[in-house]
């Protein structure tokens, strides 16, 4: 026999019921083109008049509205991905058909004539903040530091180390050029002058490196006015080691 129920009862009994009325009569927004466009208008040119809406056209909307390019148009295929994808199974890439970069490479240094005593291998390193030199190195020169002047060094495994003071205005002799560079005196590092980020300040300094590894340096004297471009050498040990090691009375 028929039975009636009421809309109610009928959706207390039934979920699936439930579900296709919820979605036929929920409103759902779906984004057009036209809505699209004053989408840009309104984050790039929130000053236009109104009526210069409708002359928007499809040329000034940002590309990445567009997901896809449009029919019949040109696209340039990456070359590493094209020549990946031609390869057969089990295919290893030519390396002489491929050029990719080196596990490393040695630091490049220059060799200043150090307040006219000594030619000293100093490492160019941009990433550090200032103009180091070891202890042992400040000692052979026979430099003299201000211990008052000091800094606490953090290096790249986060430990820190301070320095032993500062020696002002250090002459250094590069090329045809002298330099007077404020330097940080360094218990025991693994070099023996290290160029940072101060050096590079001082001279504009504009470095080149070519594919055989070659690597020149171009510097600029601030108070001649005079520009010399070095060739640098890759960086080697230290020069001068630590005494402690060995003469361990050396360091109280």
């Amino acid at each position: 026999m028929p039975v009636t129920l009421t809309q109610r009862e009928l959706l207390s009994i039934s979920l699936e019921v439930q579900a296709q009325l919820r979605d036929a009569i929920t409103t759902h927004r779906i984004p057009n083109k036209d809505s699209a466009q004053q989408n840009f208008v309104d984050e790039f040119a929130p000053d236009f008049e109104n009526d210069f809406t409708p002359q928007l056209s499809n040329s000034t909307i940002p590309s990445c509205i567009n997901q896809h390019p449009p029919p019949g148009a040109t696209i340039i295929p990456d070359h590493f991905e094209t020549y990946i994808r031609l390869l057969s199974p089990g295919e290893t890439p030519d390396p002489n058909q491929l050029i990719v970069a080196k596990e490393s490479y040695a630091l490049c240094a220059i060799q200043p004539l150090v307040d006219n005593t000594l030619h000293i291998e100093s490492i160019l390193d941009p990433g550090c903040q200032i103009i180091a030199m070891s202890e042992e190195v400040c000692h052979e020169l026979s430099l003299s530091y201000d211990p008052s002047i000091r800094l606490n060094m953090q290096s790249a495994n986060c430990t820190v180390n301070q320095s032993l003071g500062l020696a002002c205005n250090v002459p250094f002799f590069i090329g045809d050029l002298t330099l007077y560079m404020q330097v940080q005196v360094i218990q025991d590092p693994a070099y023996d002058i290290l160029f940072g980020c101060p050096f590079d300040v001082l001279t504009e300094s504009v470095v080149r490196n070519y594919a055989n590894e070659d690597q020149t340096i171009t510097i600029h004297d601030p108070n001649s006015g005079r520009v010399a471009t070095i060739h640098t050498i890759p960086c080697g040990p230290p020069r001068f080691t630590c005494r402690h090691h060995s003469n361990q009375g050396f360091h109280k």
